[in-house]
């Protein structure tokens, strides 16, 4: 959740409603009695549930661009994601049939009068927005390339809230449209001073760091606020995060979230939770399929191998052996393909459904993969991948994962690579807990899963 006013705001909307629609049914039905204390825990269940859900989501980031169908279906589906989270907590602590028109009901009267709300509040912004309500006039400095791209968006999409006031450069250049071409630099004062513009976009290339430095000293002694388009746009492939390095700027070309420690404390509780709850409770299917195994075919029951994971380390990764026994040369040079002969028929079966990579659970609580994440894979085909594919290694910045977005978009087996390193990077880059929370959930649930599992 964005930390600004109107997003606190638009939150205290949103957790009121939720906390007036169960009180209000729990009084209609219960009178103004002394509320009992597994009511009280539910409810406070649910207001933890949604803090943190807006806490690891987008959901709070409204404004004029914000596209009105998106952000109702991520509202539904996070909506969704706490009626998952209220039932799990009153089986495990109640009873649901008892409690269930005082869970569903409430949230979906919450839905509803949410959904209305949010849907007018856009309509509303994007309405004043695109009409020239609270647009901010702006003055362009930079007459290249840059400020060229600039201009362009700016007079293609009045959603965005600007408002062109006209260019400054050096000189005229026959792209510029007509009209807004102002003068010289020379003319800042003088147009700063005449309180016609609200912002000052600065869009000159780093050769020209004279001329930056002075307007940038020029919008602070007018008081004027100031952007400036780095020259370097043409690198950056998603959206730049700006840190320090003490009182020195620096600017981070890929988003990272899992680069923040509270983020990764957070991935490695719920990796620590998880694992270890399946590693209980999958133990009698570990033990069925480890006899299955020795019965059908002779050799270990296990197979490892080494993979690359994050930060380039190699790791022993554990899977059920689902082929016949080959040499380490073969296994690790060849790739699995659709009706591949080194298949056995039980192996089959564990591939098809994902058995075979239960074991990994173990790599999980040991801390060398992640239950969501890029999928590993072999030195060999590293090598040839990131030669091939850019961005490749990009993958392993963060943890292997026993799933994936790539995977439950039906990218696996022999399919293709620069496709799911496209989703990989997509994972890396918008990372929250729900989002692992919404992938292991298509890894069950989805048939696109399974597509092409071999």
């Amino acid at each position: 959740m964005k930390k600004n006013a109107k997003s606190r705001i638009i939150f205290l909307i949103d957790l009121s409603i939720i906390i007036f629609s169960f009180c209000a049914y729990y009084i209609y039905h219960n009178g103004w009695g002394h509320i009992s204390y597994k009511t009280s825990a539910t409810l406070a269940y649910i207001i933890f549930v949604w803090f943190m859900i807006s806490l690891n989501s987008n959901l709070y980031k409204v404004n004029a661009n914000t596209k009105i169908i998106s952000n109702l279906a991520s509202l539904f589906s996070y909506f969704s994601i706490l009626t998952a989270g209220v039932i799990f907590f009153v089986v495990i602590f109640g009873n649901f049939k008892s409690n269930a028109n005082f869970i569903l009901y409430p949230l979906l009267f919450t839905v509803v009068v949410t959904s209305i709300y949010r849907f007018f509040y856009l309509v509303i912004i994007k309405h004043f927005t695109e009409n020239g309500y609270y647009k901010k006039h702006a003055l362009i400095v930079g007459g290249d390339r840059i400020a060229e791209r600039v201009i362009k968006k700016i007079m293609s999409s009045p959603h965005l809230g600007y408002k062109l006031y006209g260019v400054l450069a050096d000189y005229y250049h026959e792209s510029l449209p007509k009209g807004i071409y102002l003068g010289k630099l020379e003319r800042f004062h003088e147009i700063a001073r005449s309180k016609l513009i609200d912002e000052v976009i600065i869009a000159l290339p780093l050769r020209k760091e004279k001329e930056l430095i002075d307007v940038v000293n020029k919008c602070e002694f007018e008081g004027i606020r100031f952007r400036i388009v780095p020259d370097f746009y043409r690198m950056v492939k998603n959206r730049m995060i700006v840190e320090e390095l003490d009182d020195i700027p620096m600017v981070a070309l890929h988003t990272e979230p899992l680069n923040l420690f509270g983020n990764r404390f957070q991935k490695r509780l719920f990796d620590i939770v998880l694992s270890s709850i399946a590693l209980i409770i999958l133990s009698p299917v570990f033990l069925v399929l480890a006899i299955i195994i020795k019965y059908t075919d002779k050799g270990p029951v296990f197979f490892s191998q080494m993979r690359i994971g994050a930060n380039n380390k190699e790791f022993k990764l554990y899977k059920f052996r689902s082929m016949y026994m080959q040499s380490k040369i073969e296994s690790d040079t060849i790739w699995t393909s659709s009706d591949d002969s080194r298949v056995t028929k039980i192996g089959k079966f564990m591939r098809k459904t994902n058995l075979d990579e239960l074991p990994q659970f173990w790599n999980v609580l040991k801390g060398e993969m992640s239950l969501v994440g890029p999928r590993p894979e072999r030195e060999y085909f590293v090598e040839q991948f990131k030669e091939k594919i850019p961005d490749y290694k990009i993958r392993h910045l963060v943890k292997s994962g026993m799933t994936g977005w790539a995977q439950i978009n039906g990218f696996r087996g022999d399919t293709s690579i620069s496709e799911r390193v496209k989703y990989d990077l997509q994972y890396i880059q918008y990372w929250s807990i729900l989002f692992d929370i919404k992938i292991l959930f298509l890894t069950c649930f989805n048939k696109r899963t399974y597509a092409n599992a071999y």
